[in-house]
């Protein structure tokens, strides 16, 4: 069995949820992007980033609704969400991914950095 080429010996699958939760981590690594909801909405899946994705096979479309903070451009983060998501999936699921459709559904106060500047 040492012989046999590492891609016969059998299949890896990535669960659709281990997508979502690196696609919800690396939107939230996005400068602008917070984590929107109270305990229980976001026990219920009603807190932001929210993450909707469709596998098939080893290719995958991923949907993220984001919260991004005052005076931040929304397409600007939505373009680096795009952007950190893409190369995130690729990276630890190892899928191609075809599409990454961003919708910023909520735009945040400043954060307490930011009124602290400007008092």
């Amino acid at each position: 069995m040492s012989g046999t080429d590492p891609g016969l010996r059998g299949e890896l699958k990535i669960a659709d949820r281990v997508v979502d939760k690196i696609a919800s981590q690396a939107a939230l690594g996005v400068s602008g992007v917070v984590s929107s909801g109270t305990g229980l909405g976001k026990v219920v899946g009603r807190g932001l980033p929210k993450v909707e994705v469709t596998t098939r096979g080893r290719k995958t479309r991923v949907g993220v609704e984001i919260a991004v903070v005052w005076p931040n451009s929304a397409a600007e983060v939505a373009r680096s969400v795009r952007s950190a998501v893409e190369e995130s999936v690729t990276r630890y699921a190892g899928l191609s991914v075809l599409a990454v459709d961003v919708t910023v559904a909520k735009l945040g106060p400043p954060s307490t950095e930011a009124r602290r500047r400007v008092q």
